[in-house]
């Protein structure tokens, strides 16, 4: 079901963004990218001929309070949109809390990781503040770089319908949802990938041993510590290890043992981390 949100107080500060409420004073920044051939039209919408044009618009994301502005070093140079989502075509949501979102980005900043910073911080947001269960999102046919985000955040594919856009065309749109219990599972996820990145990059230490073993389903193999303390980090797979199964996202840690036995259930990716490090 849909919901109403009201983002006119709320500010969201990431490391390079700051997403805020669009206010009047900035019709100019939105003016100019607002203008760019092409830019609009690829979510649907004409690009502005005139300031007058962004004005009339701009003065619909105050009123409506449901529009971020995208600012990095004190210029707005994008938005992310919470939107009603059409209702009659996602049936199978009525009874969680659902929105929208849509967004756009200046031609300049496209390919920085800037966008997908924003809807991070947007998700996040509506995730574990407003607790929505469910967020949807689609783009046009051939709109390859919405497809490529959708995808980095872990939206998965919905379906495939004709929807008319605001100028007036019918576009084949591709939609995917990201449901909460999805993005909480995929920011575990991440969370474990950087501390084990952290300390590949930041132990580099005679005392230490850090490298990848990827094995084969039905594989038994061993692991020869030359350290006193093991941690084996379960990226994808399956293996059991002293009659307990471990499955992606674990861990296993192992104190004092010369050599340690592994059963692969399923093919596996591990990051293994011998150490003396305390």
């Amino acid at each position: 079901m849909n919901i109403d949100i009201d983002i006119s107080k709320v500010v969201l500060k990431g490391e390079r963004l700051i997403l805020r409420s669009f206010t009047e004073d900035d019709l100019e920044d939105f003016y100019a990218y607002a203008k760019t051939p092409g830019l609009g039209e690829a979510a649907g919408w004409f690009h502005h001929e005139t300031i007058d044009d962004s004005k009339k618009v701009l003065d619909k994301f105050i009123s409506g309070k449901n529009i971020f502005a995208i600012e990095k070093d004190g210029k707005v140079i994008g938005s992310v949109g919470i939107h009603k989502y059409d209702e009659s075509f996602f049936t199978n949501y009525t009874d969680e809390k659902a929105v929208e979102l849509g967004f756009v980005l200046a031609n300049a900043y496209q390919g920085q990781g800037i966008m997908t910073e924003a809807l991070n911080l947007v998700l996040s947001y509506l995730f574990e503040e407003v607790k929505v269960d469910v967020v949807f999102g689609g783009h046009f046919r051939g709109n390859y770089k919405s497809k490529k985000i959708h995808k980095k955040l872990n939206y998965k594919y919905f379906s495939s319908h004709l929807v008319k856009t605001n100028m007036g065309t019918e576009e084949v749109t591709h939609e995917y949802f990201l449901t909460r219990k999805s993005y909480l599972e995929g920011k575990e996820e991440k969370n474990k990938d950087k501390s084990i990145e952290d300390a590949t990059t930041e132990n580099e230490d005679s005392r230490q041993l850090i490298r990848t073993e990827n094995c084969k389903g039905g594989e038994n193999i061993s692991i020869t510590n030359k350290f006193s303390s093991t941690l084996i980090f379960i990226r994808l797979g399956m293996v059991e290890y002293d009659t307990r199964i471990y499955v992606g996202g674990d861990i296993i840690r192992i104190n004092n043992k010369a050599e340690v036995s592994l059963n692969i259930i399923r093919d596996t990716s591990m990051i293994v981390v011998e150490s003396e490090l305390r």
